[in-house]
């Protein structure tokens, strides 16, 4: 089964996703699909818009999808996940650097295996992590209401748990996880470099603590869902359905 590699990127990164695409094309030739944030003025650079055109000009079967204004990191993923023509997807962060040339191969070896079902973590991170698109069909997709940055793991392991449906994790000696510190301006931080409307929605709204719950994912303490999940892309699984027949 093939898979395709999905990032995430905005333009004070231009560095570091023009190094890490380079160290994917040094041993892999899966489909990029490259999801480029926009700015939250809705104010485009077009030096910048260049520089990634460029970039995906240097290398094969690279598919660049621009937002001109800032959206959430959900939004994204789910853009990745629609846009892609792989059930399988691997959603790297654009501050990762890959340093072993056979990870690919370890990822394609899980990918063919019984263990990979719905969602695997890699390292135990969603900085890279494996997701299937039809699993995500099933169970709804990542929440477009977080409009920035953060929470988004946990949302998604509550759901997964509430549906009865693993995630797994593997080991591999191949990602380095830099963190960067470097993100949006004018975008306000709750804890650390995360966006403040995701921490308030998660915690203010759409979960409460409950200790007869017994759903915990990823929070410190069982949690009850108050909110519930929609279906942002109801039709994309007719499409799915039907679309070897047009």
């Amino acid at each position: 089964m093939t898979f395709s590699i999905g990032i995430t990127t905005f333009s004070k990164r231009i560095h570091m996703v023009s190094k890490l695409v380079s160290q994917i094309r040094e041993t892999s030739e899966n489909k990029i699909i490259l999801c480029i944030n926009g700015e939250k003025d809705g104010q485009f650079n077009e030096e910048y818009r260049k520089n990634i055109l460029n970039l995906c000009l240097k290398y094969e079967n690279i598919y660049p999808i621009f937002f001109i204004e800032m959206r959430g990191l959900s939004k994204m993923w789910n853009t990745i996940i629609n846009t892609s023509v792989d059930n399988n997807i691997l959603m790297l962060n654009d501050d990762l650097e890959i340093c072993n040339d056979n990870l690919f191969l370890q990822i394609n070896s899980h990918i063919n295996s019984s263990s990979f079902v719905s969602l695997t973590k890699i390292n135990n991170s969603f900085s890279h992590f494996l997701i299937k698109k039809d699993v995500i069909n099933q169970i709804g997709y990542f929440d477009e209401r977080l409009l920035g940055f953060g929470e988004e793991d946990g949302d998604i392991t509550f759901r997964f748990q509430k549906n009865n449906i693993p995630i797994h994790n593997i080991n591999l000696n191949g990602f380095v996880n830099i963190i960067s510190e470097i993100r949006h301006e004018h975008v306000k931080s709750g804890i650390g470099k995360y966006s403040k409307i995701n921490r308030d929605y998660i915690y203010g709204q759409k979960y409460c603590t409950d200790y007869n719950s017994n759903i915990k994912g990823m929070f410190d303490t069982p949690m009850k869902q108050v909110v519930e999940d929609v279906n942002c892309y109801p039709l994309e699984k007719y499409f799915l359905n039907k679309k070897q027949e047009v």
